[in-house]
């Protein structure tokens, strides 16, 4: 290791700054709160990319309590080692959503194994809730079990409704025979070869990552945004894939050096997916009534015990109209979309209404955690040059520290 990293937890001042909001983490990066700029970089070793590939998975609607010491579903921080128990409320990371379920998409982390490991759990959860919703689901408790898995605002989307229920199986049946399942397929057989070989040139790995990467963002764009199980459902398994895609091919440009590559790569990726994302924010927070077309109307009491508040913060940055409000209009729009919930008017509004706004919250903040670590492999490609690093390796922390999360000093005027 060629430069020095400090475990997170041993930096007193770091940890204190996200406490109090002096700093921001955004993705695997971690900026001034004031001015914008990036301060530290956030690691993970190879130790802890395998005990978050063990760590449990919570219910999505098991209560707050559920994801304190979860990161998205599933990841326990606390597992890492005993100082780190407080990490995911310091990192505010408690309620990522299932599509990032790692800072830094398992790219700058350890290379492969992870991003590999998420592939097959997708297609798993295809699976897993094919049969759900084949089987249909009678019975309460057999609605939130399916949610533990990487599409579960599927299960949120189609309570209760035997008709939506068949077309998403007949979606995900699909889907398994798509052009998106053997994109997908493919990429996972190189990220399984070059974790077991590691040194082997990623030169045909690099060209099978930009076929994918082409061909999922192609089906991401051409899907219309719309409130629509099925629609979201397709959308989802393509912005994923092409996310995961332009990760890897960035993060193997930067093992061979060519880091302005890589960098210019997620420069000119990033305006497509962004403007993407936004788009499906217009959608998914269109409401008849003006006062719930906001990301502030997951403030409001009935969501309280699901939606944190840095969930909202990530939601809000994709939405036009929310995105530049200050601070005492958000709050005003967070009153007004809770006394409009409230009023009689909206007692149709019940708890399936409700529980298909969470999976709306899960959606969008899938996608704008997403965006963050797309800037943060931007950033970390741009850290690596600025270094003038023979390969992305040299910056990492050595197999033989003590798993967990290390902060890396940015460079003076990085942004």
């Amino acid at each position: 290791m060629l430069i020095d990293t400090t475990l997170l937890v041993n930096d007193g001042a770091l940890v204190e700054g996200l406490v109090t909001g002096a700093l921001k983490r955004f993705g695997g990066v971690v900026r001034d709160g004031s001015t914008g700029r990036i301060v530290k970089h956030l690691l993970e070793t190879r130790g802890t990319t395998e005990i978050l590939k063990r760590a449990p998975v919570p219910n999505l609607l098991g209560g707050a309590g559920t994801f304190v010491d979860a990161i998205g579903h599933g990841i326990t921080h606390h597992k890492l080692n005993a100082v780190q128990k407080t990490l995911s409320s310091v990192l505010q990371v408690s309620q990522i959503a299932a599509a990032a379920s790692v800072l830094n998409l398992g790219v700058s982390v350890a290379g492969f194994a992870y991003m590999g490991y998420k592939l097959n759990q997708l297609q798993g959860s295809m699976s897993a809730m094919r049969e759900r919703m084949d089987a249909g689901f009678e019975r309460a408790d057999a609605k939130l079990d399916a949610l533990a898995g990487e599409i579960g605002y599927v299960a949120l989307l189609a309570e209760a409704n035997a008709t939506e229920q068949r077309r998403l199986s007949e979606a995900l049946a699909e889907l398994h025979r798509a052009v998106l399942v053997a994109e997908l397929a493919e990429l996972l057989s190189w990220l399984d070869q070059l974790s077991r070989f590691p040194e082997d040139s990623p030169k045909d790995a690099v060209r099978t990552a930009n076929k994918v990467r082409r061909t999922l963002s192609d089906q991401a764009l051409r899907v219309a945004p719309a409130f629509e199980a099925q629609v979201m459902l397709v959308a989802d398994i393509s912005i994923r894939g092409w996310v995961v895609a332009t990760a890897t091919e960035a993060n193997l440009l930067m093992q061979m050096g060519q880091h302005r590559d890589a960098r210019q790569l997620i420069e000119a990726e990033r305006p497509r997916f962004e403007g993407l994302s936004e788009a499906w924010a217009q959608a998914l927070l269109a409401d008849e009534r003006p006062q719930l077309r906001t990301a502030y109307r997951f403030a409001a009491p009935r969501f309280r015990e699901f939606v944190m508040p840095e969930r909202i913060e990530r939601i809000a940055r994709l939405h036009q109209d929310d995105r530049t409000l200050p601070p005492e209009k958000a709050g005003r729009a967070a009153k007004e979309a809770a006394i409009e919930l409230e009023m009689s008017h909206n007692a149709t509004l019940d708890t399936q209404w409700t529980h298909r706004q969470l999976a709306v919250a899960e959606y969008l903040d899938g996608l704008s955690e997403l965006g963050s670590r797309l800037e943060t492999l931007r950033a970390f490609a741009r850290e690596c040059e600025a270094r003038s690093l023979p390969s992305s390796r040299d910056a990492l922390p050595g197999d033989d520290v003590s798993p967990g999360l290390y902060a890396l000093p940015a460079v003076e005027g990085d942004d």
